[in-house]
Order: structure tokens, then C-alpha cells, then sequence
């Protein structure tokens, strides 16, 4: 069955960035990251705000920013999720930043495109591996599947997780390392444990307890980050699920959406926004 892959119409990697800080530095305040994301595009045409806004920040830049999952909300409120900040967060090093991207995209790419997957079995031309991922995606045209599929083999390619000019082929160097930056098992699950109770309890002073587990994620891998570990929303996920079954001094409740929401958590075949924990009393 052929699969649904997404245009992603801004696909330079350092510009998409430059957005994230945008959304970022301006969260909540819809005009301003507006302004700030149209002055990273020169108005060379001396078009009018309106047609720029549609054209760029609606018609692009949050299209883009959305189909990568680094962003979260509608609207007036829209900011960076838990994944948008740890690119933002790790620009402090540069080896760290690319690993933060790569672990993303690879992410991405396992679940929507599977190029990686395709590329891994050998060295492609360019024109031959087009050929070859055009005839398992759904697309009105050749050329719109091209378009789509040259697009994501460019971010694959700024990443560095694919060599890519004449011919294309794996960065094994950079996939095996991509590998141990996204594998839960080999993060430390007592650390996690300890950063989610912790973290925990500083959101929820505010919140009577009450806490979207979306801030719980970027809490809890700001902290890892700032270890140089990469803890990707995906990763989070799947450790938290770990945790829910192991706390067992704990009581733990989740709460489920009022209506649309975006990157909820899912256990056991439900999803969930928010999450109380209480310490259980112990009985003497």
C-alpha cells in the first residue's frame, strides 16, 4: 500500500531554526511572530503584508514547522513543542544541535517517508532512487511526488544522515549514532523517574497538580540536554509509559483532551493531555 508523504515547503534546516526561535521568543503573540518570521524573507517584490502572511507564515513556514512536529497550538497560540526546543536549546553546541536535528528527522522519517529504510540497501542515483520511493507514495502527478520526495532527500541530506550529490547513499557513521541518541533503553530510566517527579512539582505549584504532560516533555528533556543526551518526544513517551507501570508509590491519573488537541499522549490505546501524581500513604 502506498503511503501519504507531506510537502514540506521550507525544508532549509537553518531557516526552519530561525523560525522555531520566532515562535519561541514571541509564544502566544500571533503578530509578532508574524513580523519576526517575515523578516527572515526579504520582500524583494514589495508585496503587501496580507499576501506575505498567507503566502509565507501561513501558507509555509507553519505548514512546514507543523508536518516536522515541532510545534504546538492554533491560531494565537501557537509555540515550539518539547522537540522544537531542544533544537532551539542545543544551538549552544554545534555537534549537539545536529544530533538534536538528526534524531528528529530520523524520527520523522521512520514513521512518514521510510527513505532511510529504501537507501540503506544500497548506493542509488539520483534519478534511479526517485524513481524507485515515487512508486510507493500516493501523488497526483510524478512530478508532485518528485517535488515531495527531493524536498525530504534534502533535509535528509542537511543533516547529514544521507550523502547526496551524484549518487546517494547512507551516512552510516551518522545513522549508527542517531541510533544510540534515540533509544530509550539506553537512557537512565532512575534519572528519568527523578526528572519527571521533579519537574513535576515545580509546573504543578501552579496548576493545583494539574499538569500537560506537553510541558512535562520539554521539562524533562531540557534537563537531559543539558547532559549533551537527546531525549526526543517520542523517547519521553515511551519511558513515561514505563514509569506509569513501575511507580507503584504513586497514584497516577491522566486526563483526556477537551476536543482537538495536538501530540497528546497515548497509553493503552487512549490519549491523554494531563497528568496528576500523588504520593500513596503508607501504613504503619
Amino acid at each position: 500500500m502506498n503511503r501519504k508523504i507531506p510537502l514540506i515547503k521550507e525544508y532549509r534546516i537553518q531557516k526552519l531554526t530561525k523560525c522555531l526561535e520566532c515562535f519561541d521568543k514571541f509564544a502566544y503573540h500571533r503578530e509578532k511572530q508574524r513580523d519576526c518570521v517575515l523578516e527572515l524573507y526579504p520582500n524583494t517584490n514589495n508585496k503587501p503584508l496580507g499576501h506575505r502572511e498567507k503566502s509565507i507564515f501561513r501558507g509555509m513556514v507553519i505548514p512546514s514547522l507543523r508536518y516536522l512536529g515541532l510545534i504546538i497550538g492554533f491560531g494565537d497560540i501557537i509555540k515550539p513543542n518539547a522537540n522544537g526546543k531542544l533544537i532551539i536549546e542545543s544551538q549552544f553546541d554545534n555537534e549537539l544541535y545536529e544530533r538534536c536535528w538528526r534524531a528528529v528527522i530520523f524520527e520523522i522519517d521512520r514513521r512518514l517517508f521510510n527513505f532511510l529504510d529504501i537507501i540503506k540497501q544500497g548506493t542509488f542515483s539520483k534519478n534511479n532512487l526517485i524513481e524507485v520511493l515515487s512508486g510507493q507514495i500516493e501523488g497526483a502527478s510524478f512530478r508532485q511526488k518528485k517535488e515531495r520526495i527531493e524536498k525530504w532527500l534534502s533535509i535528509l541530506y542537511q543533516v547529514e544522515l544521507i550523502n547526496y550529490s551524484i549518487d546517494v547513499s547512507l551516512n552510516k557513521d551518522n545513522c549508527k549514532q542517531v541510533l544510540l541518541d534515540i533509544d530509550p533503553n539506553l537512557k537512565n530510566f532512575e534519572k528519568f523517574c527523578d526528572y519527571v517527579i521533579d519537574e513535576y512539582y515545580k509546573i504543578g505549584r501552579s496548576s493545583a497538580g494539574i499538569v500537560d504532560i506537553r510541558e512535562l516533555r520539554e521539562a524533562v528533556a531540557l534537563r537531559f540536554l543539558k547532559e549533551r543526551h537527546v531525549l526526543t518526544e517520542e523517547q519521553f513517551d515511551q519511558l513515561l509509559r514505563r514509569f506509569i507501570t513501575t511507580a507503584s508509590y504513586l497514584h497516577i491519573s491522566l486526563g483526556e483532551p477537551m476536543g482537538a488537541d495536538q501530540k497528546l499522549f497515548e497509553y493503552k490505546g487512549m490519549f491523554y493531555k494531563t497528568i496528576i501524581m500523588r504520593r500513596k500513604e503508607v501504613i504503619k
